[in-house]
């Protein structure tokens, strides 16, 4: 009987550590699958923001190349309408091109971010010419605003520890793109091919690229109100990148 009560005890013992090692691996797994989720949003370097952790429907949409009298009045209308804000990353040279749209967008509570003044490839100059694009975008901006802007999208992307010291230098936050949500409009793809790029991905935290400028924008402006209707359906708010940003913190 003892030695049946031995053998009894051991195999609870194995079994139990069989039991542990399974839990360890699904734990394993779980967290795999986290970090590999989130890779696929944007990178790991903190001096970039490509999304912002968090469990609330938030979403920030932003629009680079503007302002742009052909698309970017109808792209605020569109947005008002649906009670959308909305981060617009603007060019420097248009901005003193096109003031008074600049005017609008601050008056309809938008953000407006720092898309250097020439839109150049930052990453193909030195750190002096890169300070003095960006410097004077920054102006351009305070000009027109009151305010110089605090964030930074670079053209197509780009970047190098160069450039992210001039943003640094100059106090200006690096924001991209959440990976799932470029819409990739600035190459007419189809209405449907931009609304299904934003909708089929969407998660609470990303930041999605649209384009108001460059070239004509029907297709955008076309997509846009079924997309915001789409995600507000699903309990999803259109804050501004700098509002995003904080939900991190609320996490």
């Amino acid at each position: 009987m003892n030695g049946f009560f031995v053998i009894s005890l051991r195999g609870v013992f194995r079994h139990w550590k069989l039991a542990a090692a399974l839990m360890l691996l699904i734990v394993g797994l779980s967290e795999w699958h986290a970090l590999h989720a989130a890779s696929a949003r944007g990178g790991t370097n903190p001096a970039i923001t490509w999304y912002v952790p968090t469990d609330q429907k938030v979403v920030a949409l932003t629009f680079d190349d503007g302002p742009w009298r052909s698309s970017t009045p109808q792209i605020l209308r569109i947005l008002v309408q649906h009670h959308a804000l909305a981060t617009f990353f603007v060019i420097g040279q248009q901005v003193l091109r096109d003031p008074d749209i600049i005017r609008q967008e601050v008056k309809d509570h938008m953000e407006i971010g720092n898309h250097t003044f020439s839109h150049m490839n930052l990453a193909k100059h030195s750190y002096a010419q890169i300070v003095s694009d960006l410097s004077q975008a920054n102006q351009a901006i305070k000009d027109v605003t009151g305010h110089p802007p605090t964030l930074l999208r670079t053209p197509y992307g780009t970047y190098n520890p160069t450039v992210l010291r001039a943003a640094q230098e100059l106090h200006l936050r690096v924001i991209m793109w959440s990976w799932t949500e470029d819409t990739r409009d600035w190459a007419n793809p189809g209405v449907e091919a931009i609304v299904s790029r934003v909708v089929s991905h969407i998660q609470p935290g990303d930041i999605v690229l649209f384009h108001d400028g460059g070239s004509d924008r029907s297709q955008t402006i076309a997509a846009l109100p079924i997309i915001l209707k789409d995600l507000a359906l699903r309990g999803y708010r259109f804050v501004t990148v700098s509002q995003l940003l904080t939900q991190a913190q609320m996490h």
